[in-house]
């Protein structure tokens, strides 16, 4: 994501709104020739020793909404099942799920309370 790390990387956004955190006014300034991707719309995210953030689905959805509307280029979905692998899709060896907290947990239900 850090766009810094090699001379053809695209930086990218990770985060729970890269809108209003400012990163798109950010992106614009520092590399007006890259388009703005969206890699990761966390829906949960927890630091070390700090509480859970759980996100709603109606602020995951706005914040998509924004991303677009602020002329954003792509952003990934798939954090909206928690990063989940269905089948053999993640690759020999690999975890098929990290986060069950989310919005569609790994066997297609919805999470809700």
């Amino acid at each position: 994501c850090n766009g810094l790390s090699a001379n053809s990387t695209i930086e990218t956004c990770n985060g729970c709104n890269c809108f209003d955190d400012g990163w798109m006014d950010q992106h614009r300034r520092d590399h007006p020739d890259q388009p703005m991707l969206y890699t990761e719309n966390w829906g949960w995210f927890q630091p070390w020793g700090q509480a859970l953030g759980i996100r709603t689905p109606q602020d995951l959805s706005y914040s998509a909404g924004e991303w677009f509307a602020g002329g954003g280029a792509y952003l990934s979905y798939y954090m909206w099942h928690g990063g989940n692998h269905y089948g053999r899709t993640g690759g020999s060896g690999l975890t098929t799920a990290y986060s069950d907290d989310v919005h569609l947990r790994a066997d297609g239900t919805p999470n809700e309370p």
